[in-house]
């Protein structure tokens, strides 16, 4: 039985210089054929249709796209005002119903979170989810591991709004 694992141990080692002496001389004629000049690869990839950018020429770009959205909300703006006179009761009814949805979504909303023995850390980051309570499930799960909340999550119900952090959400159904 020595004789044998003795035998594999070997077998691995020289598998293993093999391999290693494979990748040390083949490896460097491959990496002297990946080296393309910057022009070069500029030329390729121009040539499939797409356009290549220095980092301030894309600043730039993102910058004046920013500011053609900004004056473009302004303009949409003025041209509301300009025709709501013309507008009917019904339309002015809806844009009335509009604003109030707006304001609905100012106020935090609140839900009752009941906590039961066995439910993981994932399923109330889903449920708070579900009733808006926070935007993404995963990153209050993530959270609540990285700072060891989800060992201390305490079982019973508590009262959650919309307007909580991560952190003042951890640290209600932890105490």
């Amino acid at each position: 039985m020595k004789q044998t694992i003795r035998s594999f141990a070997f077998g691995l080692l020289t598998a293993g210089i093999i391999v290693l002496g494979a990748f040390y001389f083949a490896g460097e004629s491959q990496t002297g054929a990946e080296e393309i000049p910057t022009e070069d690869m500029i030329e390729i990839v121009e040539s499939e249709g797409y356009h290549v950018l220095t980092e301030s020429e894309y600043i730039a770009v993102s910058v004046e796209s920013d500011n053609e959205n900004d004056s473009g909300d302004n303009k949409n703006e003025e041209n509301e005002d300009a025709s709501g006179s013309g507008e009917t009761d019904e339309n002015n009814d809806a844009a009335d119903n509009e604003e109030d949805d707006t304001n609905d979504e100012d106020e935090p909303t609140t839900y009752t979170l009941t906590i039961e023995s066995g439910v993981a850390p994932s399923e109330i980051s889903q449920t708070l989810e579900e009733n808006d309570i926070i935007d993404d499930a995963d990153a209050l799960t993530q959270y609540l591991e990285d700072e060891d909340y989800s060992e201390l999550v305490q079982l019973g119900e508590f009262e959650l709004s919309s307007d909580m952090d991560h952190h003042g959400i951890a640290e209600t159904i932890t105490n």
